[in-house]
């Protein structure tokens, strides 16, 4: 009896790798050829969205069929599964990787706003950007290959979203998309971040569309992945082997477990005092190269006069921020914060202003680039004479964006600029035999001020077996 196939089935047959003899497989391409489904390198295409290429592809189909050709499976298909624990909602990946290779994909937006243009060469790159609402749209493929390491060597190898984030889960010829839209992580944002996801479980791959536009609305979001010309191309990639997944993950554990050494294992000799030199004694160092830093100065204050600290000193655009937070007295208004890490909940909380001057001396003999300030960090004792350093979010998570920007990685807001001819905000070039000194303004929640300290040489930068040092704020 002749064999029927359908529609789903033909499909099947030509996304699947196949084994098929020189002779036959040269006809299957003249066909392709003369049905018009190859491209100036003769590579089979699959244009999802146009339907009128199904009567080819099953033409193509049948002709396989009618060779007798023995068709076998690929195999590269995977399942992504949205789960649910409390309040989050998160993705589990399983892929099939028999075949041990994936075929790569071109993704085109169809569809983008108005007002969106692609970006190259600068910090958007890639992306598409909105100059008026300042809005970024992304879309970021991933063949099977990429999902089938993701799904072994990371945690949640897709964002988790929370429960009240979920819009709907549609079909998309075939495919399944699931839309999220969120507000904004900040009880004042005005953000409107939409992150759309494509599912192809035939042939194993995904598209990410993440949008941050407040004026875009989830319909917009819908219509662009409508618009996604997805094309399955011959070209293929090995799945990572079992060694390399290891690897990987041993990599991964390596360098979890030097991040906790790191911040959990702060002994007495990386605190100093007020007015004590710090320098880096690495000779080996390309960092640092005889800077000294001295902290001769850190005082805590409700007030910040504006004669003493000008507009102009005041980091990126922090100043407008500070503006929402000054009373008619000079001293800061209360402010809002999460309760805790896993919390949506919000407490009302008084800070202070953080003064710190630092002395920056070259005493080497090439100039040197240096950090003008230090960053504020959070430290608690271990019970064993020993610090670790405290999760931002541990201590005082802003609830408000505004705020946030005044705290932003512990960097200060005012910094001093010295009178030099290149400055970058942060860090400066210093001469040798050169000292300058730098007055850098931060806030801190008043019931964490006593484990506050400022840490100079920051991030390891100087030496990764040197640890960075530390002035405490309050004695």
């Amino acid at each position: 009896m002749k064999r029927i196939y359908s529609q789903e089935e033909m499909e099947r047959i030509l996304k699947s790798n196949v084994e098929i003899p020189g002779p036959v497989e040269q006809k299957i391409n003249d066909a392709y050829r003369n049905l018009g489904l190859t491209d100036e390198k003769n590579s089979r295409r699959v244009h999802r969205h146009k339907k009128k290429a199904w009567v080819t592809i099953a033409a193509a189909a049948a002709l396989i069929a009618g060779l007798g050709v023995t068709v076998y499976a690929a195999g590269q298909f995977f399942h992504a599964q949205l789960t649910q624990k409390d309040d989050k909602l998160t993705y589990s990946l399983n892929i099939d990787s028999s075949e041990k290779e994936a075929h790569e994909i071109r993704v085109t937006p169809g569809y983008i706003p108005e007002g969106y243009v692609r970006q190259e060469n600068n910090t958007y790159e890639s992306n598409w950007y909105n100059e008026e609402s300042k809005g970024t749209i992304s879309v970021i493929p991933y063949n099977a290959s990429e999902l089938y390491e993701m799904s072994l060597t990371q945690e949640d190898p897709l964002p988790v979203f929370s429960e009240d984030s979920f819009i709907e889960s549609v079909d998309i010829r075939g495919m399944n998309v699931d839309i999220f839209s969120d507000d904004g992580y900040y009880i004042d944002s005005e953000e409107n971040i939409q992150n759309i996801f494509v599912f192809n479980e035939e042939w194993g791959y995904a598209v990410h569309i993440w949008m941050d536009d407040p004026e875009l609305s989830d319909s917009v979001a819908l219509k662009v992945a409508e618009g996604l010309d997805i094309e399955v191309l011959d070209t293929t990639v090995p799945y990572p082997t079992d060694e390399e997944i290891a690897a990987i993950n041993e990599e991964n554990q390596r360098i979890e477990e030097e991040i906790k050494k790191a911040s959990t294992g702060i002994t007495d000799d990386s605190i100093r005092g007020l007015d004590e030199v710090m320098k880096i004694e690495d000779d080996e160092s390309v960092f640092y190269q005889g800077i000294e830093y001295q902290a001769v100065d850190i005082r805590v204050t409700d007030t910040l006069p504006p004669d003493e600290f000008p507009e102009e000193n005041f980091i990126r655009d922090t100043y407008p921020s500070l503006a929402q937070y000054v009373g008619a007295d000079g001293t800061l208004k209360p402010h809002e914060r999460f309760m805790s890490a896993d919390s949506r909940e919000t407490e009302s909380t008084e800070a202070s202003f953080i003064i710190v001057t630092t002395k920056i001396r070259n005493t080497g003999d090439t100039a040197q680039n240096a950090d003008l300030s230090p960053f504020l960090r959070h430290l608690d004792e271990n019970g064993d004479g020993t610090y670790r350093l405290s999760q931002p979010r541990d201590k005082s998570s802003p609830a408000q964006e505004s705020w946030k920007r005044l705290t932003t990685d512990g960097m200060p807001f005012y910094q001093s600029i010295p009178d030099k001819d290149w400055t970058n905000e942060l860090f400066t070039t210093i001469n040798p035999g050169e000292e300058i000194e730098c007055i850098s303004v931060y806030v801190a929640d008043n019931d964490c001020l006593d484990s506050a300290y400022m840490q100079y040489f920051s991030d390891g930068m100087a030496a990764p077996d040197t640890p960075e040092l530390y002035v405490k704020v309050t004695e």
